[in-house]
Protein backbone atom coordinates (compact mmCIF):
# COMPACT_ATOMS: atom_id res chain seq x y z
CA UNK A 1 0.00 0.00 0.00
CA UNK A 2 1.65 3.44 -0.67
CA UNK A 3 2.93 5.47 1.70
CA UNK A 4 1.09 8.80 1.12
CA UNK A 5 -2.84 6.57 0.62
CA UNK A 6 -2.27 5.79 4.61
CA UNK A 7 -1.38 9.43 5.40
CA UNK A 8 -4.36 10.60 3.51
CA UNK A 9 -6.71 8.15 5.15
CA UNK A 10 -5.16 8.71 8.39
CA UNK A 11 -5.87 12.19 8.15
CA UNK A 12 -9.36 11.75 7.42
CA UNK A 13 -10.33 9.19 9.64
CA UNK A 14 -8.49 11.28 12.40
CA UNK A 15 -10.79 14.46 11.61
CA UNK A 16 -13.89 12.51 11.39
CA UNK A 17 -13.52 10.75 14.67
CA UNK A 18 -12.52 14.40 16.11
CA UNK A 19 -15.20 15.75 14.81
CA UNK A 20 -17.58 13.49 15.75
CA UNK A 21 -16.71 12.91 18.94
CA UNK A 22 -17.36 16.77 19.67
CA UNK A 23 -20.29 16.31 18.83
CA UNK A 24 -21.43 13.29 20.49
CA UNK A 25 -19.88 14.59 23.65
CA UNK A 26 -22.10 18.07 23.55
CA UNK A 27 -25.19 15.86 23.00
CA UNK A 28 -27.44 15.55 26.26
CA UNK A 29 -27.72 12.96 27.52
CA UNK A 30 -24.74 11.54 27.33
CA UNK A 31 -25.67 7.96 28.27
CA UNK A 32 -27.84 7.60 24.89
CA UNK A 33 -24.58 8.45 22.76
CA UNK A 34 -22.79 5.44 24.22
CA UNK A 35 -21.87 3.59 20.80
CA UNK A 36 -21.19 6.79 18.87
CA UNK A 37 -18.77 7.82 21.24
CA UNK A 38 -17.46 4.39 21.29
CA UNK A 39 -17.29 4.99 17.25
CA UNK A 40 -15.74 7.66 17.81
CA UNK A 41 -12.82 6.86 19.69
CA UNK A 42 -12.53 3.63 17.40
CA UNK A 43 -12.13 5.91 13.99
CA UNK A 44 -9.68 8.33 16.10
CA UNK A 45 -7.65 5.10 17.01
CA UNK A 46 -7.71 3.73 13.85
CA UNK A 47 -6.55 6.92 12.15
CA UNK A 48 -3.94 7.53 14.54
CA UNK A 49 -2.68 4.21 13.58
CA UNK A 50 -2.54 4.56 9.74
CA UNK A 51 -0.48 7.73 10.53
CA UNK A 52 1.70 6.13 12.66
CA UNK A 53 1.76 3.25 9.73
CA UNK A 54 2.35 5.97 6.99
CA UNK A 55 4.97 7.44 9.31
CA UNK A 56 7.03 4.17 9.77
CA UNK A 57 6.47 3.67 13.67
CA UNK A 58 4.62 0.30 12.96
CA UNK A 59 4.98 -2.44 10.30
CA UNK A 60 2.42 -2.32 7.31
CA UNK A 61 0.70 -5.90 7.36
CA UNK A 62 1.55 -8.00 3.79
CA UNK A 63 4.16 -5.11 3.15
CA UNK A 64 7.13 -6.08 2.55
CA UNK A 65 9.79 -7.03 5.18
CA UNK A 66 12.79 -4.41 5.43
CA UNK A 67 15.67 -5.68 3.39
CA UNK A 68 18.24 -7.84 5.67
CA UNK A 69 21.08 -5.95 7.05
CA UNK A 70 24.61 -7.29 5.42
CA UNK A 71 27.11 -8.31 7.31
CA UNK A 72 30.98 -6.63 6.58
CA UNK A 73 33.40 -8.44 4.76
CA UNK A 74 36.17 -10.16 7.49
CA UNK A 75 39.00 -8.65 5.67
CA UNK A 76 37.14 -5.09 5.73
CA UNK A 77 38.12 -1.77 3.59
CA UNK A 78 41.18 -4.14 2.07
CA UNK A 79 38.84 -5.91 -0.82
CA UNK A 80 39.32 -9.51 -1.64
CA UNK A 81 42.55 -11.34 -0.17
CA UNK A 82 44.44 -12.70 -3.47
CA UNK A 83 46.95 -15.82 -2.37
CA UNK A 84 50.72 -14.31 -1.91
CA UNK A 85 52.68 -17.07 -3.55
CA UNK A 86 54.41 -17.71 -0.27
Amino acid sequence: MPRWFLLLNGVALLIMGLVLLRMRLRERPLHRHFFGIVWAVLCCLVGAGLLAMGQGYLDIPGGTPPPAKQKPSPTGLRGPDFPSGR
